[in-house]
This record gives C-alpha cells, sequence and structure tokens, in this order.
C-alpha cells in the first residue's frame, strides 16, 4: 500500500496511535504539534510593552526648555518661587464680575466695560446651565443606550463563541469515535493477521517435517532397492 497519504499535513493529534514507531517520517510532525499544544496551555509571559497602543506612532518628545524661551523663563521662575509678575500669567479678571473703580464711577467707558464683562458672564452661566440640562435630559439615556448595545454585542460574541465552541466539541466527539471504530478494526485486522502469520509459520515448519520425511523415505526406499538388486 502507498504511503502517500502520510505526506498530508495532520490537523489534529490522533486518539487512536497504532505502530507510530513503524512510520518514522510522521514523529517530527507529530512532535511539533506536540509542542505547538503545549505552548497554547502555558501561562503566557508578560511582553515588554502589555499596551494596547503598540499601533499607534511613538509620543513626540516633550518640548525641551532650550528650544523655548518662554517655558525656559517660566520654569526659572516655579524653581525660584517667585510670584507672577503683574500683567502676565493667565488673565482671571474675565471670570469675575467687574465694577468701576471708585475714581470711574462717573465714567460711560468704564460702565461701558462692565457691563460688557457682565453679559459674557451671563451668556457663560446661560450656556453652563443649557449643558447641564441637556447633560440631564440625554446624559444617561445615552449612557443606557450605550450600555444596551454593548451589552447585546457582548451576547452575541459570547453566543458565537458557545456555537464555535460547540462545534468544535461536536467535531472532536465525532473524530474520536470514528478513530476509536477504527481502532477497533484495527485491532482484529491485527489479530486476524497475527494468526494468519502464526497458521502460515506452522504450516511452513509441517511442510519442512514432510520435506525432511520424504528425503528419509527416499533415502530408505533407494536403500531397499539395493539390498534387493544385492540378493537377486
Amino acid at each position: 500500500m502507498a504511503d502517500s497519504s502520510y505526506n498530508e499535513p495532520l490537523d489534529s493529534l490522533p486518539y487512536v496511535d497504532r505502530d507510530i514507531d513503524n512510520i518514522p517520517h510522521l514523529r517530527p510532525a507529530i512532535n511539533s504539534q506536540i509542542a505547538v499544544e503545549l505552548r497554547n496551555l502555558l501561562p503566557k509571559t508578560p511582553s515588554a510593552n502589555p499596551s494596547n497602543l503598540s499601533h499607534l506612532p511613538a509620543p513626540r518628545p516633550l518640548p525641551s526648555s532650550a528650544d523655548h524661551p518662554l517655558l525656559a523663563a517660566e520654569l526659572a521662575r516655579v524653581e525660584s518661587k517667585k510670584p507672577v509678575r503683574a500683567g502676565e500669567g493667565l488673565d482671571t479678571t474675565r471670570y469675575a464680575m467687574p465694577f468701576p473703580r471708585d475714581d470711574e464711577l462717573e465714567s460711560v467707558e468704564a460702565w461701558e466695560r462692565a457691563h460688557r464683562s457682565s453679559l459674557a458672564q451671563l451668556e457663560h452661566q446661560r450656556l453652563r446651565s443649557l449643558n447641564g440640562t441637556l447633560l440631564q435630559q440625554l446624559g444617561a439615556n445615552k449612557w443606557r443606550v450605550e450600555n444596551f448595545a454593548l451589552e447585546n454585542a457582548i451576547k452575541r460574541i459570547e453566543n458565537e463563541g458557545e456555537e464555535v465552541k460547540g462545534t468544535v466539541e461536536e467535531v472532536n466527539r465525532r473524530r474520536k469515535a470514528d478513530q476509536e471504530k477504527a481502532g477497533e478494526t484495527l485491532a482484529r485486522l491485527e489479530k486476524r493477521w497475527t494468526e494468519l502469520v502464526s497458521g502460515n509459520m506452522q504450516l511452513e515448519i509441517g511442510s519442512f517435517a514432510l520435506e525432511e520425511q520424504i528425503v528419509e523415505l527416499r533415502a530408505r526406499h533407494a536403500d531397499l532397492e539395493r539390498r534387493l538388486q544385492a540378493v537377486q
């Protein structure tokens, strides 16, 4: 029988392993599959970069104070613990409700600046109130919808995983049953082959014994013929 079928790649380890040593070219492939299975069973070693951001480009380096004079000056000020000078830093006056100074109470321009600032503050508060109302009305629902969609996606993936797992288990059960049945057939045929070989060996031994007897009988027959000729 040709061994061409053994040249095909194996997709899984057999459940019935019979006379594998008689097929030495299968041993490397089987050892390779055993090594793969062992690697899958062993715990994964933590990688040097366990984050999921490896597909993103490398972050840009932080700016150097040597390339930015303003940054260097600010770092020097912070290190020396000096306060921010007047007119520098973050302007917080627009976040306060200004009121004309005592010497500007009669100035129309000062009151106009205060009025414009109050309008800006009012608009800012209106936007904050509107955003808060929208968040209260729609934020929770948005999260519920997103969570509902996420839960459905998780359930769908879990169901698909269970279906695939069931299919794999069914294939393995069927493959195991087929191989065990084939193993029983092989065992029966092997036993029959052993009986036939044993019978053939017994026939050969019996044939050798008969041949020896025939040789002895022929020798005796020849001896008797010689004696008869001598008597005559």
